[in-house]
């Protein structure tokens, strides 16, 4: 019970993160296509996909499978709220405020069980009130990445409990963490995996005795596991991704030599609504935290000169400096030869993003600072009035640049779906096909009316579409889809193999009457992809029943 009262105080002090939420309107912010991806999302899953893979009003009206390599998580809970009637502005704004404040509850749960209630409830007001955490909600609008702060505690926690409690439920906690971050956002889940990899290396050397392999297994498996759980997402990113235009993205403008951070940035850099930039003056603020910093200094102080015992105390703070120091290393210049020597990490683009990591380090760390005291009600005194302090320092930040009123509806229009929101984000497109420059260009039919045949749409859907032709001659047609594998044709129940002309299916219609089928199915690789994450489930249920049984003697 004192555990739930806990968390009310977490959600309570959240109020100033969520209340640009609260208001009417909506607000620019740099991803500013959020709302577009939940109402596709939403209309998805009303339609009967899952996984979600494909939204048809994306990318221009040609659709796109974003949701087979962007991070789905989040979407699948704001268009859950958009299939269950709510509206498309509504519903985002509840995935984002859930997003916000899961973070804060996440923390307390993890830290609460190491050092106590009121370290929990310190360490969780910290996470959600770090500056980044203001960058990526109301300057970014970088929402997978918030939600990824979500999983990283659980991440935590799982690996804690195989240390500590030994028991299978730590194993399940941290593949949950593991899966979560994978499906919020795919980069940092890659960050996320090599860093618990690490660190799961690292632990097992500290804790175990000469050759204890049942740790090291236990380790591996969990990350497994994880994936597991995750591979109907990532495993046809990472194969597919050939057939999109994201390698684009890997460019002059998003190189990561030009996006380091200068160190002064993380102590101090000015609060604006801008861009990164080369140089050590960028639009955004880049910095750690000065509360936060001066508080986990403090309890670094205090722990040397023997003011803070107890292990689980002195483990904590250790984890988190050790997980701050590492990513201010990974955000400085000086880790340029790691970047280019370690695979994948171009795709991260901005090393700055591990101030994701580093907000995560300092407010592990921060939650320590109770015990420098025993008395319990001296700590809920310093705990109360750091948290003062923080707020007073950082809850100014939770603000948009400015709010403005739109009609809800009109963030659900085709043209606005269509072209403004499609010209944001359009990496997911095949390279070949041509961008429109105006909007009537993506307001075009699936298949253009002629007078050469008469055309009948009987079904069209996100995954399947069905038309007929009548005409006395052949036709040669180009169907307005991106082409992607997966997409299957038949003419008169005939498979047909269409030539693909600058990224869209073209098909020949004989003379006569004649019925034109397509449908979008799941290749090979998203076949193994969603059958690896069925078995872990039920390996993950099996352990489930099981989950307060020693795994490590």
């Amino acid at each position: 019970m004192k555990k739930v009262f806990g968390c009310i105080i977490v959600f309570v002090l959240s109020y100033w993160v969520l209340k640009p939420l609260f208001a009417t309107g909506y607000f620019p912010m740099h991803d500013d296509t959020q709302v577009a991806r939940v109402v596709e999302m939403g209309r998805a899953l009303r339609g009967g996909q899952f996984p979600v893979r494909w939204v048809s009003e994306l990318g221009y009206g040609l659709g796109y499978p974003i949701f087979n390599f962007y991070g789905p998580l989040p979407y699948y809970v704001g268009g859950f709220f958009y299939a269950l009637g709510v509206s498309g502005l509504i519903a985002t704004k509840l995935m984002m405020g859930i997003g916000l404040i899961g973070a804060g509850i996440a923390m307390y749960v993890a830290v609460s069980e190491i050092v106590g209630i009121s370290g929990g409830v310190l360490a969780a007001v910290f996470y959600m009130y770090a500056p980044y955490h203001a960058v990526d909600a109301y300057v970014r609008g970088a929402v997978g990445e918030y939600w990824a702060l979500i999983f990283l505690p659980i991440i935590f926690l799982g690996v804690w409990r195989i240390i500590h409690k030994k028991t299978a439920s730590g194993l399940l906690l941290g593949a949950s963490g593991i899966a979560g971050v994978v499906l919020s956002h795919t980069i940092l889940g890659y960050a996320s995996i090599a860093i618990t990899g690490f660190a799961c290396v690292f632990l097992t050397g500290w804790y175990a005795r000469v050759k204890d392999w049942v740790r090291v297994k236990t380790f591996v498996f969990l990350i497994l596991l994880g994936l597991g759980l995750s591979a109907f997402f990532w495993l046809p990113a990472i194969t597919e991704m050939k057939y999109t235009n994201v390698a684009s993205q890997i460019s002059a403008t998003a190189d990561y030599h030009d996006h380091f951070v200068c160190l002064p940035e993380l102590w101090n850099s000015i609060w604006g609504y801008g861009g990164s930039a080369k140089g050590c003056l960028d639009g955004f603020s880049m910095k750690i935290g000065k509360v936060h910093l001066i508080t986990s200094l403090l309890v670094l102080f205090t722990m040397a000169l023997g003011f803070i015992r107890g292990r689980r105390a002195k483990e904590l703070a250790g984890a988190g400096t050790v997980i701050l120091l590492m990513s201010v290393f990974f955000m400085l210049p000086v880790s340029t030869r790691v970047w280019e020597v370690l695979p994948l990490f171009s795709y991260l683009q901005y090393p700055w993003r591990f101030l994701t990591f580093a907000t995560f380090g300092v407010s592990l760390t921060v939650g320590v600072l109770v015990y420098v005291v025993r008395n319990s009600y001296v700590r809920w005194v310093i705990v109360g009035a750091a948290i003062i302090v923080l707020l007073f320092v950082e809850a100014k930040r939770f603000v948009p640049q400015y709010t403005y009123d739109r009609p809800e509806a009109d963030f659900e229009t085709a043209s606005d779906i269509r072209y403004r929101v499609s010209k944001i984000s359009d990496e997911y497109l095949p390279a070949a096909v041509v961008r429109p420059t105006k909007v009537e260009d993506a307001l075009r039919d699936t298949i253009a009316k002629s007078d050469t045949y008469e055309l009948t749409v009987n079904e069209l859907s996100d995954t399947y579409n069905k038309f007929t032709f009548l005409s006395g001659q052949d036709n040669t047609v180009v169907i307005r889809v991106a082409y992607f594998p997966g997409w299957h044709f038949m003419v008169n129940e005939n498979v047909v193999v269409p030539t693909i002309e600058n990224g869209l299916p073209v098909v020949t219609v004989p003379s006569g009457f004649t019925v034109v089928q397509m449908q979008f199915r799941d290749t090979t690789v998203r076949a193994i992809g969603n059958w690896i994450s069925l078995i872990s489930l039920v390996l993950y249920i099996f352990i489930y029943d099981r989950k307060n049984k020693k795994i490590i003697s």
